[in-house]
């Protein structure tokens, strides 16, 4: 199951900016009109090849006039298969894996025992052991569920499920019904407030709905049966109520913001009071929901989305009793399946795997490294960092942010659409925005929490109880910003890089700043175009369609004038127009609007990039390498980046929820915008790659 807040999640924190949004395949035609990313069959072979920039990974047959994708990285795509327990792979997917190998070393030694209780190293490696103990828990069977199930079966007034919804966000980190987290406030974040959000449906939006979902939804339903009747109910009792659970979970997600409105904080930004909130959804006692937290009720609360709030009071109030307890019930075992001994977590990896299309499952080891890296993620960071991360990498990077950043800077100063008002107000956000590279200045404490080498569930349970309280114990203090602190997004151990517009900061993690993305005393055009590339990325993010909606310092506010912001609107709506013409499987075309700020943040990234590298070179260009000029470099290495092969059901998953645009997109999309793109490889008007230069995106 995923993690019960990644809706919460994808709502607070900025988009993974650099996550593998781009679920692509090789497209070996000589034609890309229309352009189609055909999945490739997947293999058990493991991917081999060297991760970074390599012209070896080139396929020099084809014209990059007319198939730059696969002129750039064809003969990497033809050595490289889906593993059979990934739904993809490419140069993150690579990355991913090699990190994989990094921390499993680090948590293997950890797991050797010794070490002082509340280290970094006692608890990842009495976390890890636990989690192994398969033993221990097939013993323990649904015991230690036993409470849990029980006030699920018995909430019915509004005073009881509020008390459950408080209980499941402290033990599970999650609700099926409310779920409740502080941050701070979108118009003035010197103060929290407390979010309110519906929880519950655990298949995405469009998979409720869309036909060609029904695989998914079948699949879901099964194994809502199966878990059902091994926790006592019979075949057909256990078959109708996994239908109703469906069929209420449709019902709930139906009218919810989608992820593009979730972006939007004049629909996300409603403050009410308790008395308005609760008004809102009556069939939940939010004061006693509050008392429970230990939330003070006078608490300023934001509810994120309240025709999905409108939809959960409906579902409560006119379902019968026993199908919201049902619910309940349900969310009690998948949010714990994978925290059990058999039959429980083999019926939840099953799912995961037919769901996903995999072949086979990832080794138990590596699932429990990335249910480490998602729970003791700054205990693992550190360990990660001290092991593989030199303080020579950080300044190095540190230093190219600079060299960017002044690059963005001249390039506002300018700018030859924005108005002056506009553009003051620009440079001002610019020159503050708070730039880290690696890890946090400050490490979050988690030494108090008792992580057991005998207790795998009580271990997750005692992890959330303990991160649900540290957040709530920051109201109604002034909001605090820390830093690399968001599992699986700016976490030193995640593969990406983030930006926040609340805060007007970016963090670069440790793990990103490695082959494919940054190689110590490499080629400056590869360099530059790939690690700065994303620093460029991350900083035009803050200039984006949703970044541009905050001000220097983190608040929503409109610093634009109306012309420059109509000027803005028109610029990229050419992104939007370019992506909209993208086919990615057939009848399946890329959003434009969806992925429009991930790809403003690609143009700006490889622009600056480029730009910055031509400053740094004074205008000359380097000796030829392997026969390619010091601009073919930079974009051909810009393009293999993006290599990347996935399975069908991935590319329709993440074209229809990703705010990036597919991988093979990526690898060219941007580069068809700059001049010096054709100017470097001679394109000219009829060739695939052209795009005539009054279509081209010129944004910053």
């Amino acid at each position: 199951m995923m993690s019960p807040l990644k809706t919460l999640t994808a709502l607070l924190v900025s988009a993974p900016l650099l996550a593998p949004a781009a679920d692509v395949s090789s497209n070996n035609s000589s034609s890309l009109s229309p352009l189609v990313a055909r999945p490739t069959r997947a293999t058990s072979v493991l991917p081999i090849g060297p991760l970074g920039y390599s012209p070896s990974h080139m396929d020099k047959s084809v014209s990059p006039r007319q198939d730059f994708y696969t002129y750039a990285t064809g003969n990497w795509l033809n050595s490289l298969t889906i593993p059979d327990s990934e739904s993809d792979v490419g140069g993150f997917s690579l990355l991913k894996t090699a990190l994989k190998h990094q921390l499993l070393s680090i948590t293997l030694r950890a797991g050797q025992g010794g070490f002082a209780k509340g280290s970094p190293e006692q608890q990842v490696g009495d976390y890890y052991r636990a989690a192994m103990n398969t033993a221990r828990q097939d013993q323990l069977g649904l015991e230690p569920l036993k409470a849990d199930l029980a006030q699920a079966v018995a909430a019915a007034s509004p005073a009881e499920l509020a008390r459950f919804s408080a209980e499941q966000l402290k033990k599970a980190g999650g609700s099926p019904l409310l779920m409740a987290w502080p941050i701070s406030d979108a118009k003035d974040n010197t103060r929290m407030v407390l979010v309110l959000l519906p929880g519950g449906p655990q298949l995405e939006q469009n998979q409720y709905t869309d036909a060609a979902a029904q695989r998914i939804r079948d699949l879901y339903v099964g194994y809502v049966t199966r878990m059902l009747r091994h926790a006592g109910d019979d075949e057909a009792l256990a078959a109708k109520r996994a239908a109703n659970i469906l069929a209420m979970e449709t019902e709930l997600m139906a009218p919810r913001l989608t992820p593009l409105q979730g972006r939007d904080p004049a629909r996300t930004y409603n403050i009410l009071s308790l008395s308005e909130a609760q008004a809102v959804i009556p069939a939940l006692d939010l004061g006693e929901m509050l008392k429970q937290l230990g939330v003070d009720p006078s608490t300023r609360l934001q509810v994120m989305d309240l025709e999905g709030l409108k939809a959960l009071n409906h579902v409560l109030a006119t379902r019968p009793r026993e199908d919201v307890q049902t619910l309940l019930r349900w969310f009690v075992l998948s949010a714990n399946a994978s925290f059990l001994g058999q039959p429980w977590y083999g019926m939840a990896d099953e799912y995961q795997r037919q769901r996903d299309q995999l072949v086979r499952s990832e080794p138990r080891e590596e699932q429990t490294v990335d249910a480490i890296a998602m729970q003791l993620y700054h205990p693992l960071s550190q360990l990660y960092v001290k092991t593989y991360f030199p303080d020579s990498t950080r300044r190095e990077v540190t230093a190219m942010v600079g060299h960017i950043r002044q690059e963005f800077e001249t390039r506002l100063r300018a700018n030859p659409w924005l108005d002056e008002p506009t553009r003051k107000a620009a440079l001002e956000k610019l020159s503050r925005v708070d730039i880290q590279v690696g890890y946090p200045k400050n490490w979050i404490d988690f030494s108090s929490i008792d992580i057991r080498a005998d207790d795998h569930l009580g271990n997750n349970q005692r992890i959330a109880a303990f991160t649900l309280k540290r957040e709530l114990d920051k109201l109604p203090l002034p909001a605090k910003v820390e830093r690399f602190n968001s599992p699986k997004y700016t976490t030193p151990i995640a593969v990406n890089a983030a930006y926040n517009p609340s805060y007007n900061g970016i963090d670069i993690t440790a793990a990103i700043v490695q082959p494919p993305f940054y190689t110590p005393g490499a080629d400056m055009a590869v360099n530059y175009c790939t690690i700065g590339a994303v620093i460029g990325h991350e900083l035009t993010h803050g200039f984006d369609s949703n970044g541009s909606r905050y001000d220097a310092i983190g608040n929503v506010r409109n610093w634009w004038t109306p012309a420059a912001s109509s000027e803005f609107q028109q610029r990229t709506q050419l992104l939007v127009d370019q992506y909209n013409g993208f086919t990615v499987l057939p009848g399946l075309v890329q959003s434009g609007e969806l992925t429009l700020t991930e790809n403003t943040a690609d143009l700006g990234g490889i622009t600056l990039a480029h730009a910055a590298l031509n400053r740094a070179l004074k205008g000359k260009q380097l000796p030829k390498v392997d026969g390619l000029t010091t601009d073919q470099r930079c974009f051909v290495a810009w393009a293999q980046l993006w290599t990347y092969k996935a399975r069908t059901e991935r590319i329709r998953l993440l074209a229809a929820t990703d705010f990036h645009a597919l991988d093979f997109l990526r690898s060219f999309g941007p580069l068809r915008n700059l001049d010096a793109f054709h100017k470097a490889f001679g394109t000219r008007p009829g060739d695939p790659m052209w795009l005539a230069p009054e279509k081209r995106a010129r944004i910053w």
